[in-house]
């Protein structure tokens, strides 16, 4: 369209028709309205954009969080369980050497 309209103008410099002379006035009225319409527009889809980055944001702070929370609770759980791995393993450690004396060893010759 900008192409058609300064050819058109252009052709006035061989006198043909034209209704915006050199320095395109009225081109630059067109161009200078639609800045003014779209600048506003802009502005308020980086307002937009900025809240959902925002909300993002947030979203993946509260998600680290929480895996965070999981991870503790995790080494929470396993020091349990390794507790009581242990507690079961001094309790089967006391009479093993009983049963192993029990069952392995050769019985006494007399």
């Amino acid at each position: 369209m900008v192409a058609t309209w300064v050819a058109i103008n252009t052709g006035a410099l061989l006198n043909l028709v034209h209704f915006d002379r050199y320095p395109y006035i009225l081109l630059n009225l067109a161009f200078s309205l639609q800045a003014a319409y779209a600048a506003p527009l802009i502005l308020l889809a980086q307002t937009r954009q900025a809240d959902r980055d925002k909300v993002h944001a947030e979203a993946d702070a509260k998600h680290r969080e929480d895996l965070a929370r999981e991870q503790l609770q995790r080494a929470a759980d396993l020091k349990t369980l390794l507790e009581l791995n242990t507690e079961v393993t001094r309790k089967v450690d006391k009479p093993t050497p009983e049963i192993h004396a029990a069952t392995c060893d050769p019985p006494p010759t007399a």
